[in-house]
């Protein structure tokens, strides 16, 4: 979402003095909120807040070859140095970037305000892409009020597995994304039949299975078409009987496996109107006896790992 804000306090001979909380305009997501504070030809300034356990990518290149600034004004971040470690940046310190060769990847578990500074105008990209994925996000929940709920629980849950199979930076972002969006091409089906309580029809099945490569179509025109192919695959089999494609073992994104996994999870132990939940040691039973024909029996045990450590089926990230 994408607000505008009000003028300045005082301007004086060109001079602008603005109040706590002014902006030019501010857009908000899941995770994070920027303010564009002031930009002046090319030069943008910027206040970022990101929430408490969340993942950010700083990508190789930079804006269009110019360099960008982040000051920490609270909070602290974390730099993934790419083998197992992490350097911190506490408040006062700050992040430059020009030219990077390969992406670098930073966390935060705590939360952090950033003064965000860009040589070049990157406000209306971020905001362009991030208002495609709020609509997607909201196509769906439009369509069935239990997708959103259940899309939080999948994002969490694959996040934690993802970590237990030590996932790179970049492929755990992906998975994030993915695993939200991973039912957005149920936003082309028809409201009856996501309604539909009972047996489905061999043509409502044809139109079900359309749904990972609608996700896919809808993620290809965003900077999120690689997870768009995972998407794709979350319902592909690990012997090869899923859909669309029929893909075998390894020949699906191991994102996907992970998504299938924690999606038939998360399906089992929520209430549906046709039956009760299960407890998670059912569950749990249920996916072991389908590990090794239509679920990768690696992640299966990473997720058991997973809710062994967490003691509950809220994992948080």
């Amino acid at each position: 979402m994408s607000t505008k804000a009000s003028g300045p306090v005082v301007r004086v001979h060109g001079l602008e003095v603005n109040g706590l909380g002014h902006c030019l305009e501010r857009v908000r997501k899941k995770s994070t909120e920027i303010s564009l504070l002031a930009r002046g030809g090319g030069p943008e300034v910027m206040l970022q807040t990101i929430a408490p356990g969340s993942r950010v990518t700083v990508p190789a290149g930079g804006p269009r070859n110019g360099f960008e600034f982040y000051f920490v004004l609270d909070g602290f971040l974390d730099v993934d140095l790419g083998d197992g470690r992490y350097h911190k940046v506490r408040k006062g310190e700050y992040l430059t970037a020009a030219r990077l060769e390969q992406d670098v990847y930073l966390k935060t578990d705590s939360g952090v305000t950033l003064l965000y500074v860009s040589s070049q105008p990157v406000f209306h990209e971020l905001s362009e892409e991030i208002n495609q994925l709020l609509a997607l996000a909201k196509a769906v929940e439009e369509k069935d009020p239990l997708i959103r709920n259940h899309c939080e629980r999948m994002q969490q849950l694959t996040t934690a597995v993802g970590d237990e199979l030590r996932l790179p930076p970049a492929r755990l972002e992906l998975l994030i994304y993915a695993a939200f969006l991973h039912d957005v091409g149920k936003a082309d089906l028809p409201d009856d039949l996501l309604a539909l309580t009972g047996p489905l029809s061999e043509s409502d099945w044809e139109q079900v299975h359309r749904h990972p490569t609608a996700g896919r179509q809808r993620l290809e025109a965003t900077y999120l078409r690689d997870a768009g192919i995972i998407v794709e695959q979350h319902h592909e089999w690990f012997d090869g009987r899923g859909y669309p494609s029929g893909l075998k073992g390894n020949e699906t994104l191991i994102e996907a496996q992970i998504i299938a996994v924690v999606d038939a999870y998360d399906a089992m132990t929520s209430d549906r109107p046709y039956r009760a939940r299960m407890s998670q040691e059912e569950a749990l039973a249920e996916l072991e006896r389908c590990a090794g024909t239509q679920f990768n029996p690696t992640v299966v045990e990473a997720l058991k790992k997973v809710l062994a450590s967490s003691g509950d089926r809220a994992v948080p990230w």
